[in-house]
């Protein structure tokens, strides 16, 4: 057994955008369509002066994944077609898992837009397997308060989803998924299941993984199987998204805001989206 879990890849995720909004696209990537079973990672981080912000995504459907975003600054407002609002703010989390469809937005909330700021955070897609990808879909606003924290010197870890040590997040979701915050100085080991795809993406900072590699900001870290920790040291003060779940050995289909696993699904979900059957949100 080696030291440390072996570093399997490590890139700058590129900047992209997604309409008037510039962020940064971890993957899917040419050479990296996914890190099952996570299949998308973007990373929005905007300052806003008072009354400037015009985020506002319109009305969209999904299929087959669950879409999280994960809010490490700032407040963001969701709306759906099962009938749910609500604002989450610094350090919470809006987990959605949207079965066989339903219809949301996103845009910036009102006291947001009035005072300005930092809006930073991740939204991460996870895939569903095909035996589950017409269930019910189920919207999950998860609160600062209710997130697991767990904290030693110069570390915060949140965790979201999936077990950590003998702790739970409260995500309804067995894929582990958790928001650290390291200090400069500071250090952190983790122990996944050989199992597990593992990564990380450093929103901000700069690390040293396993005493000899380096992560910059904009990271993405990918990792072999290997029964072995990981160890971080923060360079300097660092912000990271943690991944970590057992790869879906299914057929990857996407078409825009669907995903299946067969071109015939994505064409039922077409359908169903235009005949009304993921509900409306006008």
């Amino acid at each position: 057994m080696s030291t440390f879990r072996k570093i399997q890849s490590i890139h700058i995720a590129p900047e992209t955008m997604m309409g008037p909004i510039k962020l940064r696209q971890a993957f899917p990537l040419q050479g990296m369509q996914q890190v099952s079973p996570f299949i998308l990672l973007h990373h929005f981080d905007n300052t806003y002066k008072p009354h400037e912000n015009n985020f506002n995504v319109p009305p969209h459907p999904h299929r087959g994944f669950s879409p999280i975003t994960f809010m490490f600054e700032g407040s963001i407002e969701h709306e759906d077609s099962l009938g749910n609002k609500k604002v989450i703010g610094d350090n919470e989390v809006q987990w959605i898992n949207a079965g066989r469809g339903l219809i949301h937005s996103e845009k910036a909330d009102k006291e947001f837009i009035e005072r300005g700021g930092r809006s930073q955070g991740i939204q991460l897609w996870i895939n569903t397997p095909k035996a589950q990808k017409m269930l019910e879909p189920t919207y999950q606003p998860i609160t600062k308060d209710e997130i697991v924290l767990i904290e030693k010197e110069g570390v915060e870890l949140r965790l979201v989803s999936g077990k950590y040590m003998d702790k739970k997040g409260p995500a309804k979701s067995d894929v582990f998924t958790a928001m650290l915050r390291m200090k400069s100085g500071s250090e952190q080991t983790f122990s996944f299941p050989v199992s597990n795809n593992v990564a990380f993406y450093v929103l901000e900072g700069e690390l040293k993984v396993n005493d000899n590699v380096t992560a910059k900001q904009h990271s993405l870290i990918a990792f072999e199987h290997e029964e072995a920790e990981i160890k971080l040291n923060a360079s300097s003060d660092a912000k990271l998204l943690l991944m970590a779940g057992d790869p879906i050995n299914e057929p990857l289909v996407t078409h825009g805001p669907f995903v299946m696993t067969s071109q015939t699904e994505i064409m039922e979900a077409m359908r169903d989206y235009q005949e009304g059957k993921m509900g409306f949100l006008y």
